[in-house]
């Protein structure tokens, strides 16, 4: 069986933090299982190599997409592109998507509008397409609404993120795709992935700040962040840095928040550093490690709450809102930065009370106990497709 893992790359450590999640499930699930993984440019050639990846190739150019035709291809031409180490769609068996916020409104019509049909040819020959748990919408625009409604109801498993993507996607779909076991809702599934251990020194008085070029794009509908952004975090480098401990910036998506680091290390006025780290697995680690986390990343809030961390968040999407309230940490996190309470923030996240809060926070265990109910949802259902 050949699964493709979509949505992934290896420049943004959340996308390849959620490729090593799938990849550790794939190995204990169906340890035969070959995975291929598409080219782009932040999944280059070598690092797919290394993990023993065929080359999936895409036969899609903007509203053009030619992947349907994969189905016809002589044999003799699919065996030399093998030999190569390229498939096409024809040769995929199971796609596990794990694009993390890939479908709604801030995106191109047409990369759902693809995705939807793409769908459809999976189920018309027999073949499982998996959502795995990220978030969706909001859908406003028709032309995303109808796509959905036609072809996503074909898809084996959708699993919503959070309640939000979920009501978008039942207000789409209908509430009976829901009661036909398609639709489910589970949490963030890196919180499985054990981190490996940095060794960071002075972790114990050290706060990660980990910045995002999303907050200030013109994807962030909450446009107060643009013009406030990086000033709160650099105050609140500052605040910490008063507070006894040292400020590190962790860059989580490489050259994007590489200058954004930059700009809040110069508003600061301190002189700090700025570590990046190539494995996903590291930048848990030493998440893990350290006294506090201040995250603009999605994955960067998720490893620390699901490690029993202190993290103040901010946000750009209701993907933080309803995170942070899985681990009933709403309290924590920044929605505007025209919030009051943001030193308090700071001062409850660095206080021995709140960490042992945190370390003894009883939805760990239980938001990782959901993650494996949806894996077990997942092989049972592919089971039901291709047998054991």
């Amino acid at each position: 069986m050949i699964i493709e893992v979509k949505g992934v790359q290896f420049v943004n450590k959340g996308a390849e933090l959620m490729l090593y999640a799938v990849l550790q499930q794939i190995e204990k699930l169906w340890p035969d299982a070959e995975i291929a993984l598409r080219a782009c440019p932040n999944s280059p050639y070598l690092k797919r190599a290394r993990l023993g990846a065929w080359q999936k190739i895409s036969l899609r150019k903007h509203v053009i997409d030619l992947n349907r035709f994969t189905y016809s291809l002589p044999i003799k031409v699919n065996a030399s592109l093998k030999r190569l180490g390229i498939v096409t769609e024809a040769d995929i068996d199971l796609v596990l998507d794990a694009s993390g916020f890939a479908y709604g409104d801030q995106w191109p019509t047409r990369q759902l509008t693809h995705i939807s049909h793409e769908i459809s040819r999976y189920h018309g020959k027999k073949k499982a397409y998996i959502f795995l748990p990220q978030a969706f919408g909001p859908f406003s625009n028709p032309a995303l609404e109808s796509s959905i409604r036609s072809h996503w109801g074909k898809a084996a498993l959708i699993f919503a993120r959070d309640r939000v993507s979920h009501s978008h996607l039942v207000r789409c779909l209908g509430a009976d795709k829901q009661a036909n076991d398609v639709l489910h809702l589970m949490p963030d599934f890196t919180n499985l992935v054990k981190g490996n251990r940095v060794g960071l020194d002075n972790a114990n008085k050290t706060v990660l700040i980990i910045p995002n070029g999303k907050m200030i794009s013109h994807r962030n509908g909450r446009k107060s962040w643009i013009e406030n952004y990086t000033t709160l975090m650099s105050r609140m480098c500052v605040e910490v840095h008063e507070s006894g401990f040292t400020p590190l910036l962790l860059n989580h998506d490489g050259a994007k928040d590489a200058k954004l680091c930059e700009q809040i290390i110069a508003g600061s006025k301190l002189e700090l550093q700025t570590i990046t780290l190539d494995d996903p697995l590291d930048v848990k680690g030493v998440i893990g490690e350290v006294a506090g986390v201040i995250s603009s990343r999605f994955h960067g809030c998720v490893s620390a709450l699901s490690q029993g961390v202190p993290c103040v968040g901010t946000s750009w999407s209701h993907k933080y809102e309803e995170l942070f309230a899985d681990y009933g940490q709403q309290q924590m996190l920044i929605s505007t930065p025209e919030e009051e309470g943001v030193s308090a923030n700071l001062k409850h996240l660095l206080s021995e009370s709140y960490a042992k809060e945190c370390r003894e926070n009883p939805l760990i265990a239980a938001q990782k106990a959901e993650s494996e109910k949806m894996w077990s949802l997942v092989f049972d259902k592919v089971t039901q497709f291709y047998g054991q």
